[in-house]
């Protein structure tokens, strides 16, 4: 069991080395939030937290990633490691590393900013405006290019993103900013990163020997 274990985690880390670290990072600063004594305020301002008036008057620029990284909960970090695991992976296969890394972490910014210039004043934390992000790329990408997935997943997709909007709107303490920020960035970023082929299948070695094989025909 513990073979096969092991097995299936090398496995999701080489298919998803981008999605790995990034929750490995997640992990890690939770793991130093309960050495350091816990969930609390303090702390967690200390260790990077976003809060409109450091960031502004005092230009603490570096939580604006920094807050990505940190969690109000375990529950909290628990429900946005499983968005991150599945959906993250899943939108890193289809982008390649570099892209995915790149609408994750715009899409982190555009919420940060989001909370700072529209939000309350209040402190705020988590990955949700990155996952969000990645959620409003997955929704643009099964819909520029549906022949692309199944329809049971394009609608499962289509499912999460709805129930995730009622989700912020409904539940007092999300931060609706971050949210939409990240939607919305995400939405547009991936607009610029399409590829011609999904990144799973363009690295195949087959699809590049097919590929070769037309050009030098063509060239011919």
């Amino acid at each position: 069991m513990e073979n096969k274990t092991y097995h299936h985690i090398r496995k999701y880390i080489k298919l998803h080395p981008v999605t790995s670290l990034l929750l490995f990072l997640n992990i890690l600063m939770v793991i130093i939030v309960f050495i350091r004594g816990g969930f609390n305020t303090l702390l967690l301002l200390e260790l990077g937290a976003l809060h409109p008036y450091l960031v502004i008057d005092l230009k603490e620029y570096h939580r604006l990633i920094a807050s990505m990284f940190l969690h109000g909960s375990i529950i909290h970090f628990l429900m946005n490691g499983l968005v991150l695991f599945y959906l993250g992976g899943f939108l890193e296969r289809y982008l390649g590393y570099v892209k995915y890394l790149t609408v994750y972490m715009l899409s982190g910014v555009a919420s940060s900013l989001a909370v700072v210039l529209l939000g309350p004043d209040a402190v705020t934390v988590g990955a949700s405006g990155a996952l969000y992000g990645v959620i409003g790329a997955l929704f643009i990408l099964i819909t520029i290019k549906p022949n692309w997935f199944p329809p049971q997943t394009a609608k499962s997709i289509r499912g999460l993103i709805i129930i995730n909007l009622i989700l912020t709107i409904a539940i007092p303490g999300i931060s609706v900013e971050g949210h939409l920020g990240g939607l919305i960035a995400g939405s547009f970023i991936i607009l610029v990163f399409v590829p011609k082929l999904p990144y799973f299948i363009a690295k195949d070695p087959r699809y590049k020997e097919l590929r070769k094989q037309q050009n030098d025909t063509f060239d011919a």
